[in-house]
């Protein structure tokens, strides 16, 4: 007989919905558990996994990717997922089947709360043969109240939910199957004993794929170790479940693209009037590096810089190539820029 789990009034909503939350219809869409009916989960699943976020989604994702874009504050890192994520498994109700999905949007996220766990306990773990590797780790992720500190420390650095990037897969959501070979065994809590003859049970369950923007803030000079210990740690450690199997293992994408800078777009745009130049000519030439080491403001310089470094990158002309004079001398006014940042930051803390 089968048990009803909506109200009637609800059904055909749910079941008409064009665009519909998947987070809602994974916790709330089932309409009725048969035991009969052995492929209603699945299907329901599938129906899960066929939701995308839409446009108000891709809103939300690009104002908070310009919410953090200030370097001196945040640091952003765009991580690939190797295979497919597990989390938030045990949010998911009648059906047994969760995932962390956003409330607002219905997109899968990362919790930051989870990620800090991690890359803290990863960390505490590698530098704990270090020098004050302990004291290290306190700072920079916190530590709870003790005689040593008596009130605790809430941590220099912050990581916040990672977000999945519109359209870096199919679908943010996909149908996976979680096979339990001891049922009886899970389901007692080991009362009855797990055999050879016991029947394997498949489970559907839903993963997430694709790529995800993680974001960390905190002070400017911790930025870099922070991101080195987050991408080690989910490269060789990972998240969420069933890690030891492959899941929720990352590999680092190339860079977020620089933003483009609209002080560089201007002086490129007034350099080509004056000069009667093609724009590849001024990008490389020596009027704009002088144009940009004349100009004051630390935050719109180091902008400027960020864009002029990923266009000559595009161009293949930051490394390994013969620089004509005004290319070198342009090229030198830049490396002399970042040498001299690089250098205001502290050393860099001890690592395995």
């Amino acid at each position: 007989m089968a048990t009803p789990l909506m109200r009637k009034a609800l059904r055909s909503l749910y079941k008409q919905a064009v665009t519909p939350h998947p987070g809602l219809l994974l916790q709330r869409g089932l309409p009725e558990h048969d035991e009969a009916e052995s492929e209603a989960k699945t299907k329901h699943v599938a129906r899960v996994c066929e939701a995308r976020p839409g446009e108000f989604y891709g809103n939300a994702y690009e104002r908070w990717r310009r919410a953090t874009a200030d370097k001196q504050r945040f640091r952003q890192v765009l991580l690939a997922l190797e295979q497919r994520l597990f989390a938030g498994l045990t949010g998911g109700g009648i059906l047994e089947t969760g995932g962390a999905i956003s409330h607002s949007y219905g997109a899968p996220y990362i919790p930051g709360t989870s990620v800090k766990g991690v890359v803290a306990a990863s960390a505490r773990e590698r530098l704990r043969t270090q020098q004050n590797g302990h004291a290290i780790c306190d700072e920079l992720f916190g530590a709870p109240a003790t005689a040593h500190p008596p009130a605790g420390l809430s941590g220099l650095i912050t990581i916040h939910d990672a977000w999945w990037v519109p359209d870096s897969a199919s679908a943010p959501l996909v149908a996976e199957v979680v096979t339990s070979h001891h049922l009886e065994y899970y389901g007692k809590d080991g009362s009855t004993p797990a055999t050879d003859f016991d029947s394997p049970v498949p489970n559907a369950q839903v993963a997430a794929q694709g790529k995800f923007l993680f974001v960390i803030e905190g002070p400017a000079q911790w930025l870099d170790l922070a991101e080195s210990m987050l991408k080690e740690t989910l490269a060789r450690r990972g998240l969420g479940a069933r890690t030891r199997s492959g899941y929720g293992l990352f590999k680092n994408e190339n860079s977020l693209p620089a933003a483009r800078s609209a002080w560089v777009d201007g002086t490129i745009a007034r350099l080509k009037k004056e000069n009667n130049a093609r724009e590849d000519e001024v990008l490389r030439g020596n009027s704009l590096a002088q144009a940009f080491r004349a100009i004051e403001d630390a935050h719109l310089k180091r902008e400027a810089f960020e864009d002029i470094r990923a266009r000559w990158m595009r161009k293949s002309w930051w490394e390994g190539v013969r620089l004509k004079r005004a290319a070198k001398a342009a090229k030198q006014i830049y490396d002399d820029y970042e040498s001299t940042r690089r250098s205001a930051l502290p050393d860099e803390l001890p690592r395995e």
